[in-house]
C-alpha cells in the first residue's frame, strides 16, 4: 500500500516499527526532564482511603493503619471504593536506591515503570461522599476533590446513554498522560500508553466483582466533552475509557450489551512535513475522536486483498494438524485477586524449565474468559473485551510439558492450539524481542496480531485504541494467572515487529500488538 493511502493508524504503526537500522533512534533519554508519574492535585481536605484498606498495617512500610471513621448506613462506602482503587493502581512496593530516589511500584504494570495512567471518580446520590468529580492519588492513597455537583445527565449524554450510568452512582475515568511513555519511546510510546491503561482495566474489572460491583468499561464516548470535563484539553493527557460501575443487585438484563463505536470516516493521513515527537500520535487520537454522535461508517476504501491475514493464516494451518483442547480449568483464581495483585511483580527472569500443559491451559482460559455474572441477577457474561474477535493470538512453545515445541494458533473461544509450524523457535524469538533473554528462557511466548488495514476500513482509526487495551488486560490477567501458579510473566512492547510477524508466517502488514512471555522463575 502506498503510503498516500493509509490511515492515520496504519501511517502510525508503520511509522513506529522497531528494525535492527533505526531502533538506535528511540534511545536517546533525558532524565532532567523525565515527567513525574504521578498526578498531584492540591487539596485542602483529600479524602483519605489507607483506614479503609482490609490490613492492620500498610503492607510495604509496616506503618499501622488509622482507625476507619465510622460511615453513613448505605449498602456500600469508602471501603469498597478504597480496596477497588487500591488493588487496581495504588502502591504496592517501594524500592530504595542510594542514588535515586524512591521506585514507587503499583499494582498494575507499566512500561519502564511510568504509569501513564490516571484515575478519575465521578459519583453521585452517595451518603459518604459529595456528588462530584475526584481525582484519585495512588502516592497517598486518596481522593482529591476536582469539583462538586451532579453531572450525570450529561456523563450519560457523552457516553451516548449507555443504560449502565443511569443504573450505577460511581464512574471511573481513566486516562493517558502522553508525555510519561514519550519521553522513554518517543512515537512509540502510545502504544504503550494503551497497554499499560489496558493492564490498569482489566486489575479494575477484577477487582470490581471482590467489591460488589458489575463494571462496563464504555469505549465509545463523546472525546471532546469527556477531555473539556476534566480540565485535559487533548495535548498532553486524554480519556480513554470510562467504567460505570453497577450494584450487581441492580444490573439489568438490557443493560448487559457494550456497543463497539466506529470512528468518522476516514482519510488518508498526510504526517507533518517535519514533526516532532508525539504529533503523530496526537494526530491519531484526534483522528480517533468521536463527537456528539455514534458515528456508523461506511468507509471509502476496500482492503488490498479479498480475506485478512488471520482468516488465511488460520484456515491454512488448520489443515495442518489436528486441533489440541486445553485440559479443563480447576484453578481458583478470582478468590485469589486481592492477594494476587499485591504480591504482583512482573517477571525479570526465567529458569529455562519446563512448564506443565494444565498450567499453561489455566494460564490461556483465565486470561481470555469472560465473567459471569453469579445468581441471582444472571447468568449471561458481561462484555468486558471491547471486541476481542478483532485480533489473532500465536503462542511459541519453547518448553511446555506434554505440548511440543513449535508455533500455535490460539482459539480462544473453541479452547484449542493449532500447530502451525514444529520446531524450536527459541533464539527467533529471542532475536524478535530485541535480544532479551525472557524470549530465549520463557516456556512459551504470546504474540497477539491484527490485520490493521482491514479493521480500520470497517472501524476506523478508533479501533488502534481498542485493540491495544483488549490485549493489555488479557496481558495483566496472564501475569496475575501465572503469579498464582508460582510461575512468572512478562510483557513485551519492544520488539522488531517485521521479523516477528516473519516468524509467524505473516504479511508485514499484519500489526504485532503485544507479545507476552510466560515462565519457570529461578529458585
Amino acid at each position: 500500500m502506498s503510503a498516500s493511502n493509509e490511515s492515520c493508524a496504519e501511517y502510525y504503526h508503520e511509522d513506529t516499527k522497531y528494525d535492527r537500522k533505526t531502533i538506535h533512534r528511540f534511545q536517546s533519554l533525558d532524565f532532567s526532564s523525565k515527567p513525574a508519574p504521578f498526578k498531584d492535585y492540591q487539596s485542602d481536605n483529600p479524602i483519605s482511603l489507607t483506614p479503609f484498606l482490609p490490613f492492620n498495617f500498610i503492607p510495604f512500610t509496616r506503618t499501622p493503619l488509622p482507625e476507619a471513621p465510622p460511615q453513613p448506613p448505605y449498602p456500600w462506602g469508602l471501603s469498597e471504593l478504597s480496596q477497588l482503587l487500591f488493588f487496581s493502581y495504588g502502591v504496592t512496593a517501594i524500592i530504595d536506591s542510594p542514588r535515586t530516589e524512591q521506585t514507587f511500584l503499583r499494582a498494575a504494570p507499566s512500561a519502564g515503570g511510568l504509569y501513564p495512567a490516571e484515575v478519575y471518580l465521578a459519583t453521585r446520590d452517595l451518603p459518604f461522599i459529595a456528588d462530584g468529580i475526584f481525582h484519585y492519588n495512588g502516592k497517598e492513597h486518596t481522593l482529591s476533590t476536582l469539583y462538586e455537583g451532579d453531572f450525570w445527565p450529561r456523563l450519560s449524554a457523552w457516553t451516548f446513554d449507555h443504560p449502565s450510568i443511569e443504573e450505577s452512582h460511581a464512574v471511573l475515568i481513566l486516562s493517558g498522560y502522553f508525555d510519561r511513555s514519550a519521553w522513554r519511546y518517543g512515537e512509540r510510546g502510545y502504544r504503550r500508553i494503551l497497554l499499560d491503561t489496558g493492564h490498569l482495566l482489566g486489575n479494575l474489572v477484577l477487582m470490581s466483582y471482590q467489591t460488589g460491583f458489575v463494571p462496563y468499561p464504555l469505549s465509545g464516548f463523546n472525546d471532546q466533552a469527556m477531555n473539556s470535563f476534566l480540565f485535559l484539553g487533548d495535548q498532553k493527557e486524554v480519556v480513554l475509557v470510562a467504567i460505570p460501575l453497577v450494584r450487581l443487585q441492580d444490573v439489568r438484563e438490557e443493560s448487559l450489551s457494550l456497543p463497539f463505536y466506529p470512528s468518522p470516516v476516514v482519510f488518508p493521513y498526510m504526517p507533518p512535513e517535519h514533526p516532532e515527537t508525539g504529533d503523530i500520535f496526537r494526530d491519531l487520537h484526534k483522528f480517533s475522536s468521536l463527537g456528539t454522535q455514534p458515528p456508523v461508517i461506511v468507509n471509502p476504501r476496500m482492503p488490498a486483498s479479498g480475506k485478512d491475514d488471520r482468516e488465511e493464516s488460520l484456515s491454512r494451518f488448520a489443515r495442518a494438524s489436528e486441533p489440541i483442547q486445553l485440559e479443563p480449568d480447576t484453578q481458583d483464581f478470582e478468590s485469589q485477586i486481592p492477594r494476587i495483585l499485591l504480591t504482583r511483580r512482573s517477571g525479570r527472569q526465567f529458569s529455562g524449565e519446563p512448564i506443565d500443559f494444565s498450567q499453561l491451559s489455566s494460564i490461556l482460559s483465565f486470561s481470555y474468559r469472560e465473567i459471569d455474572i453469579p445468581e441471582p441477577s444472571g447468568t449471561l457474561p458481561v462484555q468486558h473485551f471491547f471486541q476481542p474477535g478483532l485480533f489473532s493470538s500465536w503462542l511459541v512453545v519453547n518448553n511446555v510439558t506434554g505440548l511440543a515445541s513449535g508455533i500455535y494458533a490460539y482459539d480462544p473461544r473453541g479452547g484449542s492450539l493449532t500447530l502451525m509450524k514444529a520446531g524450536n523457535f527459541q533464539e527467533e524469538i529471542y532475536e524478535c524481542v530485541l535480544s532479551q533473554d525472557l524470549g530465549r528462557d520463557a516456556a512459551c511466548v504470546l504474540v497477539q496480531t491484527a490485520d490493521l488495514e482491514s479493521l480500520v476500513v470497517q472501524y476506523g482509526d478508533r479501533v488502534y485504541r481498542t485493540l491495544h487495551m483488549d490485549v493489555g488486560q488479557i496481558g495483566e490477567r496472564i501475569n496475575l494467572a501465572a503469579v498464582h501458579l508460582g510461575l512468572g510473566a512478562s510483557g513485551i512492547g519492544g520488539f522488531y515487529d517485521d521479523e516477528v510477524t516473519d516468524l509467524l508466517g505473516l504479511s508485514h502488514q499484519t500489526a504485532v500488538l503485544y507479545i507476552t512471555t510466560i515462565g519457570a522463575i529461578p529458585g
